[in-house]
């Protein structure tokens, strides 16, 4: 309930035409190419076996100039293969896992993209063969003009500052969704109360100012200039696992004099200056 739709692809087809009274209509405007803001998706499997370890790893066809974000993409995989084989190591002999082998399984979009930054987010779940995966998710971000690949402390001039102010919005934004649900259940006042204690405990300590709460992150907009930030939890991070990975949005109204001047001009500050709704509002919590 928290998940939201994010653009894959983008392709835009106009047809003018027009005719004139009395005259001949002229010729129709040729219909323009598909965008390529963001790439199309094409499945690219990767298979591998030899360290115990089905691997099912599939890409979107990148652009050139997004060969960082693709390369971050594929240092992921290969870092979560490593870890996964390392885990089986100690936990299988080697028949055992030629017989019952991990799975890896990982799923990669281009989620958004910004005349600045393009954001890619992985998904998929990792399994030492025992029936219980493990859920991932991550995301990267590159910076077009520089090609760089940004991670959240690299946007602001201080880090520490800014993971407060995320931290602070998120949390509001989680309590109202999460109390507004609670009340709607007429629950008992004992179970109310402890089921409220329970949701501000989990929030509190899976939004706490720290790097690795935040780490992962996309830069919203589309084609224009940022309009924001979405951060994205990781299943049972501030939610029960069953509700996913939720997602808050963070308007850049909140933050935009904190992004380190090299940064600035990729949000759109025009944004920043229309009034946030007050706690409580409608529309107000995250979605």
């Amino acid at each position: 309930m928290l998940l939201r739709a994010v653009p894959r692809s983008l392709s835009f087809t106009l047809a003018l035409a027009c005719a004139a009274c009395g005259e001949a209509p002229p010729p129709a405007a040729p219909a323009p190419p598909p965008s390529p803001s963001i790439p199309r998706i094409t499945d690219k499997v990767e298979a591998a076996g030899a360290d115990g370890i089905e691997v099912a790893a599939r890409y979107p066809s990148m652009r050139t100039e997004l060969a960082p974000l693709e390369a971050a993409m594929h240092a992921y995989t290969q870092a979560q293969q490593a870890e996964l084989a390392e885990r089986i190591k100690k936990l299988k002999p080697e028949a055992e896992r030629a017989e019952r082998p991990g799975k890896l399984d990982l799923d990669f979009t281009v989620a958004t993209q910004t005349v600045a930054f393009a954001s890619a987010l992985a998904q998929g779940q990792a399994d030492v063969g025992d029936g219980t995966p493990t859920p991932l998710r991550a995301a990267f971000n590159q910076h077009l003009p520089s090609g760089k690949i940004v991670a959240f402390a690299d946007l602001f001039t201080d880090p520490a500052a800014a993971l407060k102010t995320f931290s602070d919005e998120v949390r509001r934004r989680l309590y109202a969704e999460y109390e507004a649900r609670l009340y709607n259940q007429n629950l008992p006042q004992a179970e109310l109360t402890a089921r409220m204690k329970a949701m501000h405990t989990l929030v509190d300590k899976g939004t706490e100012p720290a790097a690795e709460n935040f780490a992962a992150f996309l830069v919203d907009g589309v084609d224009g200039k940022a309009i924001g930030i979405t951060v994205i939890f990781a299943p049972g991070q501030v939610a029960a696992e069953a509700e996913g990975a939720p997602q808050v949005e963070v308007p850049v109204k909140l933050f935009v004099d904190a992004i380190k001047p090299e940064y600035r001009d990729a949000f759109d500050k025009d944004s920043a200056t229309q009034a946030a709704p007050p706690p409580g509002t409608p529309g107000s919590g995250s979605r």
